[in-house]
């Protein structure tokens, strides 16, 4: 897992909290203002060290905690693929004195169609997203060329896409740096380059959830 740093500071009743994801910084500000639970969902109001705020919900996935996307989403939304272990999420709220036990127990798994959001997100366009069909057509809009790998791996790719996905493990794995990295080459939005898909090193392929996350495919 990529490494969670966390410290507070300030007085109690203003008490601050810079919080790091992977050496960033995901939220910085009132310790109080960053975890909500009102609709349902346990959910991070992250704001990566500015003033705008990009929530995120808890997803189980396997033994992982999976922070996906809150749609609908603004064309001014950021998102970084955060994933904790039990022993990461444990020790944050331990620290922002809440009970990991009984938040555990309220977060919902994951649904395909939640990872296959995490997925998409980075190649999206600047047009609003209201649900997995509007970031379909986005996405899909988006692309205007793919690398010379992922071109032969072009009916997989748009399979995926297009199609409900059957995934095979219940298991996020983290890629290493020396893998092979499929490319698909963006239009507008955040991103110019949409990583795709990773490759080992015995030619197995992985859908890149970003950050170096992947489910076997």
């Amino acid at each position: 897992m990529k490494k969670l740093d966390f410290k507070t500071y300030g007085e109690f009743t203003n008490e601050l909290l810079n919080l790091k994801y992977d050496s960033q910084i995901i939220y910085e500000g009132y310790t109080d203002n960053l975890i909500t639970s009102a609709a349902g969902d346990l959910e991070l109001k992250l704001n990566y060290g500015m003033s705008n705020t990009s929530s995120v919900i808890a997803r189980k996935y396997g033994d992982h905690i999976v922070w996906i996307p809150k749609v609908p989403l603004d064309s001014d939304y950021r998102y970084k693929t955060i994933i904790f272990n039990s022993k990461q999420f444990a020790e944050l709220w331990t620290f922002l004195k809440y009970k990991a036990e009984d938040d555990l127990e309220t977060i919902k798994n994951i649904s395909v169609d939640e990872l296959k959001l995490m997925w998409m997100i980075r190649a999206r366009g600047t047009e609003r997203i209201d649900d997995i069909s509007s970031l379909i057509k986005s996405v899909k809009k988006n692309i205007i060329a793919l690398s010379t790998s992922l071109e032969r791996e072009e009916t997989i790719f748009y399979n995926l896409i297009e199609n409900q996905w059957e995934l095979k493990k219940d298991k996020i794995i983290e890629g290493q740096d020396y893998w092979k990295s499929f490319i698909s080459y963006l239009d507008k939005g955040v991103y110019e380059e949409w990583e795709v898909f990773k490759k080992d090193n015995k030619d197995n392929l992985y859908i890149h959830l970003g950050n170096g996350y992947c489910l076997p495919i």
